[in-house]
């Protein structure tokens, strides 16, 4: 080995350590019958996965946290790829919008969560207040189970598309000008350069954005946390809110070791068909 690749070394052991041996020791758990009830344990096998797909909140918070990712992926980043196209081009103010766009960011989610609960509020929230100038009756957003979880969605898209734009408007900086200057003047509309010619350079960056945001949405806990706990009944009882419930409310270690090893299966085959899709087309086009 040479010497310069012995340095990382360290590195790449302690990366481990912190990576895969918690995968591991979770794995390990979820085939015993752990929980903080009782001092001991024993190895049950698959029961606690046979017990978890039997377990209707399990499967309910599968598909609340797959609706709530959809939704918020679906929103935040198209939006945050057409706010990268005008930050593009030489517009007024360009610099104080790019300034704003960081404040979202800053602060933490659930930060951002209590600030965007007092901002839902049926009573007093500013929300409801403008959409009340406008002749639209109160909605109650963290009361009404499907108003509560489009509550969770529009906070993570407010927080988070702006992170999505500045990613995008990176991307778009740092591509060559010649094919799109190329395609205009072969007389391409706006439009047809952003879908043949911008889009497919940007491939690759699309595809590092929908992977972090795919994680980190699927990923979510602060905002239900401070917002909703999960409420009102278990509209916007998301996989991870149910997990930490399971393992430090009910005490359930070991059940709750097993959803958290089906959930990283869920990201891991999610992630497997996004690069997939994005590689074979990419692949495609080259032929």
């Amino acid at each position: 080995m040479k010497p310069k690749q012995s340095f990382i070394l360290p590195a790449i052991f302690f990366t481990l350590f912190l990576t895969v041996f918690p995968i591991l020791f979770a794995f390990y758990i979820s085939l015993t019958d752990w929980d903080l009830h009782q001092a001991s344990y024993n190895f049950v096998g698959l029961q606690n996965y046979i017990s978890i797909f039997n377990d209707p909140d399990f499967t309910n918070s599968v598909f609340v946290t797959l609706e709530y990712g959809i939704a918020a992926l679906a929103i935040q980043i198209p939006l945050g790829f057409l706010i990268a196209l005008l930050l593009d081009r030489e517009i007024r103010g360009k610099r104080l919008f790019l300034t704003m766009c960081l404040v979202p960011m800053v602060l933490s989610a659930a930060v951002f969560g209590l600030l965007m609960r007092w901002m839902f509020n049926s009573n007093y929230g500013i929300i409801n207040y403008f959409l009340g100038l406008i002749g639209i009756q109160q909605i109650p957003w963290l009361v009404n189970p499907t108003a509560a979880l489009w509550s969770i969605i529009l906070t993570d898209v407010w927080q988070m598309t702006p992170t999505c734009a500045l990613m995008f408007y990176a991307g778009l900086q740092s591509l060559p000008r010649e094919p799109v200057e190329a395609a205009m003047v072969d007389g391409a509309s706006r439009i047809q350069t952003i879908k043949d010619v911008i889009i497919p350079m940007l491939r690759p960056l699309i595809l590092f954005i929908l992977i972090i945001r795919t994680m980190d949405a699927l990923r979510i806990f602060d905002y239900v946390s401070v917002m909703t706990g999960g409420g009102p009944g278990v509209s916007t009882n998301v996989l991870s809110f149910y997990i930490y419930k399971t393992a430090f409310r009910y005490l359930y270690v070991a059940k709750a070791a097993a959803m958290s090893v089906v959930f990283l299966l869920i990201l891991s085959i999610l992630i497997f068909f996004y690069i997939l899709f994005l590689y074979r087309k990419e692949v495609g086009e080259l032929k």
